[in-house]
């Protein structure tokens, strides 16, 4: 287990120096990084193989065949608390997360609701992108801050551009300049402020992409 980010400000340097605009036309200019300041990861790439990936996968297809998702979101969201199952794989990626969210804050604090679900998507049930903008600024107390995170379970093999096939964030706003896509990386957790806007990376396979979410509330 080891955080991407080592507080060094130079290495956040390297990073702004990776950040690169992609041409996609001659219209259009792509901006992506791998993280900055706000948007962290913290690699557990020796902690959660792909078979455990595996196995979460296997129960999510599950939890989606069963009928328990929202049917009013894009396919397929779960609505059940992943984190809350009984199965021991998710032990890993609760911990994991959570050991995150401290990492991120730089310190341990005191954690209240804490939700988790996944996505299965492919390009059977894509919708479009300009109504997915959204954030995860949902407090119960008035105290409270709030941490969310991205886990990437699987990318399909096939996805032609990996740089776009993550998140695309806004963090000026959805009609605003200055949105850009950070860069997917297995086996690490994305972890950003949860009033940032975002949406979905564009989805680019028939294949299923999975990937777990989650929000916390938290006290300093």
């Amino acid at each position: 287990m080891r955080g991407s980010y080592s507080g060094n400000t130079s290495a956040f340097q390297a990073d702004a120096e990776s950040s690169i605009l992609l041409p996609r036309s001659k219209h259009f200019m792509i901006s992506v990084i791998d993280q900055n300041e706000t948007f962290r990861k913290f690699d557990f790439s020796s902690l959660i193989t792909a078979e455990d990936n595996n196995t979460a996968i296997g129960i999510i297809k599950d939890i989606i065949a069963s009928g328990n998702y929202f049917t009013n979101s894009p396919k397929y969201q779960t609505k059940e608390n992943i984190f809350a199952r009984p199965e021991p794989i998710w032990l890993k990626y609760r911990m994991s997360f959570l050991t995150s969210v401290f990492m991120y804050l730089g310190r341990e604090v005191r954690v209240g609701n804490m939700m988790a679900w996944s996505f299965m998507t492919n390009l059977e049930g894509a919708e479009d992108r300009e109504k997915l903008w959204h954030d995860h600024w949902h407090p119960t107390r008035p105290d409270a801050k709030m941490l969310s995170g991205i886990f990437y379970l699987h990318i399909p093999d096939d996805v032609k551009d990996r740089d776009t096939c993550g998140t695309e964030m806004a963090p000026n706003g959805p009609d605003k300049d200055g949105k850009f896509f950070v860069r997917p990386t297995d086996g690490n957790w994305l972890i950003y402020p949860s009033n940032q806007w975002h949406r979905p990376g564009i989805v680019q396979s028939n294949n299923y992409r999975f990937i777990l979410a989650v929000d916390i509330e938290y006290y300093l």
